[in-house]
């Protein structure tokens, strides 16, 4: 199994944006890398091929094509430093390369048209980009990355996402290893430990593509996840992105983005409809019967008393009656109404995002409580799909700031291989009438799962998850 690029556009990371995002990040420089020591002997170390002349070599030519086109063969080839590279074989630079250049290079071209697409067409500021992201200024082995798969264990990378901030920044790496396998981020890798004079290598299944998007980006432009955006700024009222403390505010400031390290599971719209039409229903049914039940029982009250005045009987003895007989009539009337009303306009009312912003519906959704309903589904530490425990596990969320003993949110994940293929997350509230939430696997851009941000990783579910 393999990551699947043929549809790639490269869409939240498109190559256009990474140029103009990391446009001037090839010039930032390395003073992270270390002059640490070799990863063992260092006399047999000193007989080994460098990192730089090891990637000349079949299966990692077209990477050692990207390290020259990122002016970075120096650096992997100085015998100062010692290094982690995870590389990208031949096949995932291919796939790479198919969905940079739009398809216009296909998978079956010959490797000569690979790399001169990558030689020439790749802008050398994006390869740098690239590059650095995936080098480490300190030699790991696998037998060096902990097996405890969350939390993870995060490197700094060489990689200056933001040099106009600061010259230190660097975007951390997320290594994780257990008996499923070992990850980048959420990138398998497929030969760990090719140990190089200055350093080692392990081959990986895809390009890592570093982030250039904050998470509120994401939230903010996805019209999947409208709902959650409005009810974000629900929660949020009376504030704005930038009124410190506010969820808007932690999900998109650069200031705090390069540091933060955030999960969220973001439920769909059709999550958050159905949520909304089961909390409102009985609200909106209650309202339809009561309004029908005011207009209905007045007319039912007369018509009765009228036919009894009009059998015969006295005022008294036809009060007695309507009054026995009205409020069942009039009951049954107005159920009959509200069960036929009810659904389409609870559905109407859930239809739209801006229900959060109503006023007449405050009482219902106040803006503590949607705060308190998104806090659940965001995680202050990063958590790819590949991270998940194979049992249910309960972990801590945002929500755990205000209720320390709280469980969180229960996780459980499917792997086949080093490949994630189902992950729930359950709720505390709900029950079995709300069960727990699925991931909707799918990694590719665009998608669903495992959505790498500045400042975390994003997720979306098809359920809202209740914190009770």
């Amino acid at each position: 199994m393999r990551f699947n690029y043929k549809k790639i556009k490269l869409a939240a990371l498109s190559l256009a944006a990474i140029v103009v995002f990391l446009s001037a990040c090839n010039k930032a420089p390395e003073d992270i890398l270390y002059t640490n020591p070799p990863v063992d002997d260092p006399t047999v170390s000193a007989s080994r091929a460098t990192l730089g002349d090891t990637l000349a070599s079949s299966p990692y030519t077209l990477f050692y094509k990207m390290v020259q086109r990122a002016g970075k063969l120096d650096t992997l080839k100085s015998r100062i430093y010692n290094l982690t590279v995870f590389v990208p074989d031949n096949n995932a630079m291919k796939q790479f390369v198919v969905a940079a250049s739009g398809g216009a290079v296909p998978i079956d071209a010959p490797d000569a048209v690979f790399e001169g697409f990558i030689s020439s067409s790749l802008p050398a500021a994006t390869a740098a980009a690239i590059v650095t992201y995936h080098i480490l200024p300190n030699g790991l082995t696998a037998s060096d990355i902990p097996t405890t798969l969350f939390p993870n264990y995060k490197f700094p990378t060489i990689f200056n996402p933001a040099p106009t901030i600061s010259p230190l920044v660097r975007l951390d790496a997320y290594v994780g290893r257990s008996g499923n396998g070992m990850w980048k981020d959420n990138v398998p890798v497929i030969g760990p430990d090719k140990l190089a004079g200055n350093g080692v290598i392990h081959a990986i299944a895809a390009v890592s593509l570093p982030p250039s998007q904050v998470l509120w980006q994401r939230i903010s432009d996805d019209t999947s996840i409208a709902y959650l955006k409005a009810a974000i700024i629900r929660a949020d009222s009376g504030m704005t992105a930038t009124t410190p403390g506010s969820l808007q505010h932690y999900l998109s400031d650069p200031t705090i983005a390069l540091g933060a390290n955030f999960t969220v599971f973001a439920p769909t719209n059709n999550a958050f409809k159905a949520l909304i039409y089961q909390l409102a229903y009985p609200i909106v049914w209650q309202m339809i019967y009561d309004q029908a039940y005011a207009a209905i029982y007045p007319v039912v009250y007369q018509q009765i008393y009228d036919n009894a005045i009009a059998g015969g009987a006295t005022p008294d003895e036809a009060t007695a009656i309507a009054t026995a007989q009205a409020p069942a009539i009039a009951q049954t009337q107005a159920t009959a109404i509200a069960d036929a009303q009810a659904p389409a306009t609870t559905t109407a009312l859930a239809s739209s995002p801006t229900i959060f912003q109503n006023p007449a519906l405050f009482p219902y959704f106040s803006a503590q409580t949607v705060k308190g309903i998104v806090v659940y589904h965001i995680m202050s530490q990063r958590m790819f799909t590949v991270n998940g425990p194979t049992t249910t596990t309960f972990k801590p969320t945002l929500l755990n700031g205000a209720i320390p003993l709280h469980p969180g949110i229960g996780i459980t994940a499917t792997f086949a291989g080093p490949f994630v293929t189902a992950m729930t997350v359950k709720g505390v509230g709900g029950g079995a009438l709300y069960p727990a939430a699925n991931v909707l696997i799918n990694p590719l851009p665009g998608a669903t799962s495992d959505q790498r941000y500045i400042n975390g990783v994003l997720h979306k579910v098809d359920r809202v998850l209740l914190p009770q």
